[in-house]
């Protein structure tokens, strides 16, 4: 439920397991203070967030023109259509044009215009995954490389969403609003571990056909060197996407921190491996992403972490950041989350590092097996670093500095990685055919490196990041159950002052001191039949 009181000065929202909100998942928090959690929102802070979220999808919108769509279209793209040049400006103009009118036309009805002005570029993007789709079934079993879907459509499609979505009022209007909205990254998240597990399923099946013999020579080494390096690199790929997608399912604020996170490397490692010149060595595609399995992580995956983070993310980063009890274990829970994803791919990257010694030794290749021992030492110390922080990022008892440190360790070790398998990875003899390619294609023998190195680097960086943050906080924190040396001493007893108005204080009477007696002449005691008077008796 989600109850606003709005006053002069601000707006004060109590969240009661909303569904803006929902913090089933999150973790327990130590609440110094009763009473519902609150976040205090003024009208300017929403204003500057809008606006913020705005340009953003502005500055993604005018990135993603520069960008390749796919192997076939795009700037730096020889051979490229016009027409798809001209419809793909359009479609910009159009989203542009929505960010504006919630700014121009206020009196009309903002989300609804957004969303309207933003369908043709959700069409564009669908059009290009589309003929991905029909390349791949059509190209199958053959030499051909269909067009995958390149970080263009996955800049766009972030920018695209954030322009279509509706200005945050911090009203009621909003739950119903951005339900609409979470439900669409939910619809997402099934249908890219659908698509990976079908493209996982097809690029095995046309694998395993033609490793076959179509004659009766047997099954030889060679058909089942094929086979074990299709189902392994293929299931890898598949798990990663899944993992990872799991997360767009969840409704912890965790995990939706989580999501951003990866949307945002996703986008970084897109960009870094298109516009660098050993991005083409380090990813075959030169970062255009083909579907799952066919060169690791697909555009399956890469296209809904961009999607699903350009949606959760205004309205989760708004309520994380005005929250009165977020605390910095929340941030390391959703940095658990990463490491998780990071120690699963390292560790995978292990058993691709074998298979590959495996398939050497049992083909007798020229390759040398201490490079992939070297190359699969990075690896497996990569995985237990991150498993190891995985399970210890939240313990309260371990220095400070010691978790920073090892993140750090960990950052360099996921660069690390990227440069040794590519230095140390086999080259082809002699000039390869894919290197006449203008756009993708190298002379490594064996490709396991990939955008989604660069994408969990850039992820690794940011658990640094909140790693050092929400250490410093933990160290400003007071030890919570830390006991004191002795008992404390019991409190005096507190005085009770008595008013007694404008009357002066009451005063002790002591009367006024007299002057000291002199001691009484000393006097002879008679007896009670002794005379008094002055006649001595006689005899």
């Amino acid at each position: 439920m989600l109850t606003t009181q709005p006053t002069t000065a601000e707006v004060t929202v109590y969240h009661k397991g909303s569904s803006l909100s929902d913090s089933r998942d999150d973790a327990p928090t130590t609440h110094l203070r009763s009473g519902p959690r609150r976040s205090h929102i003024t009208e300017e802070t929403l204003k500057r967030w809008n606006l913020a979220r705005d340009v953003a999808a502005a500055v993604l919108l005018l990135i993603a023109l520069v960008l390749p769509w796919n192997l076939y279209f795009g700037v730096g793209i020889p051979d490229s259509r016009l027409e798809l040049f001209v419809a793909l400006l359009v479609v910009t103009l159009f989203s542009l044009a929505s960010i504006a009118s919630s700014w121009r036309f206020k009196h009309v009805q903002p989300g609804r215009l957004r969303a309207t002005l933003n369908v043709p570029y959700f069409l564009l993007v669908m059009g290009f995954v589309l003929f991905d789709m029909i390349q791949t079934v059509r190209y199958g079993g053959t030499g051909n490389v269909p067009g995958g879907v390149g970080p263009g459509a996955w800049v766009g499609a972030a920018g695209a969403l954030l322009s279509a979505q509706p200005p945050i009022t911090n009203t009621r209007v909003d739950k119903d609003r951005f339900r609409g909205w979470l439900l669409t990254a939910r619809i997402i998240a099934f249908t890219a571990i659908a698509l990976a597990a079908l493209a996982f399923v097809f690029n095995l099946f046309w694998r395993i056909k033609a490793a076959l013999p179509a004659d009766s020579t047997g099954f030889g080494k060679q058909t089942f060197a094929i086979i074990m390096t299709a189902i392994v690199y293929g299931s890898v790929a598949l798990a990663a996407v899944v993992v990872a997608s799991w997360w767009i399912l969840q409704r912890s604020r965790a995990s939706r921190l989580a999501l951003v996170a990866l949307g945002v490397s996703t986008l970084l490692a897109g960009l870094i491996v298109w516009l660098l010149p050993i991005g083409r060595v380090i990813d075959a595609f030169h970062g255009i992403a083909q579907n799952t399995s066919t060169a690791a992580v697909g555009f399956e995956g890469f296209l809904a972490w961009a999607a699903a983070a350009a949606i959760v993310a205004p309205l989760t980063l708004l309520r994380t950041a005005t929250s009165d009890h977020v605390s910095d274990n929340m941030w390391r829970q959703a940095a658990r989350k990463g490491l998780l994803l990071i120690a699963l791919w390292s560790a995978a990257s292990v058993l691709m590092r074998i298979t590959d010694l495996a398939v050497t030794v049992l083909l007798n290749l020229p390759n040398p097996p201490y490079d992939n021992a070297a190359m699969a030492a990075f690896d497996l110390v990569t995985a237990v670093l991150a498993a190891w922080l995985h399970v210890n990022l939240t313990n309260r008892s371990l220095p400070v500095p010691v978790i920073s440190s090892l993140c750090g360790v960990l950052f360099v070790f996921s660069v690390s990685r990227i440069v040794i398998g590519v230095a140390l990875a086999p080259r082809v003899a002699g000039s390869p055919a894919g290197l006449n390619n203008p756009v993708y294609g190298n002379d490594l023998a064996q490709q396991i490196t990939s955008t989604f190195d660069v994408a969990l680097s850039a992820l690794t960086l940011c658990i640094l990041v909140v790693t050092i943050i929400t250490g410093k906080i933990q160290q400003r924190q007071p030890q919570v159950g830390a006991q004191p040396s002795r008992p404390p001493a019991p409190p005096e007893p507190e005085t009770t002052r008595l008013t007694t108005g404008g009357a002066p204080a009451p005063r002790i009477f002591r009367p006024a001191e007299r002057p000291p007696t002199p001691p009484a002449a000393p006097r002879i005691y008679r007896g009670p039949h002794e005379p008094t008077g002055g006649a001595r008796h006689r005899d």
